[in-house]
């Protein structure tokens, strides 16, 4: 846990400072004690969608719907609405998601 425990103090912080939600890939060993520090020590929530045998994706987030649009975002973005959500939902400014998107030639 040692490992992960930097980058979900970093990532509680983001969020605690505005960013919708944090995502990271975290061994499911590790979710009881993540979850623990996310809740306890920071007041924020937390949920883990699965990811691959072993593994979840945790995702650390402060308001209540958080989790029904993480359950509606596309697993892989097509359009510029499915890249433009997913941008806001992870704190992205509204010049870097129009940025990305005339990068990848999506405009």
């Amino acid at each position: 846990m040692k490992f992960y425990k930097n980058g979900i103090m970093i990532y509680c912080q983001m969020v605690k400072t505005g960013k919708p939600v944090a995502s990271m890939a975290l061994q499911e060993r590790y979710v009881e004690s993540a979850i623990a520090l996310i809740t306890k020590e920071y007041e924020l929530k937390a949920c883990v969608e699965s990811l691959a045998e072993g593994w979840v994706t945790l995702y650390i987030y402060k308001y209540s719907h958080i989790p029904e649009v993480i359950k509606s975002i596309p697993q892989a973005p097509k359009t510029v609405f499915d890249h433009w959500l997913l941008g806001k939902l992870f704190g992205y400014e509204e010049v870097a998601i129009q940025e990305f998107l005339v990068t990848k030639k999506l405009l």
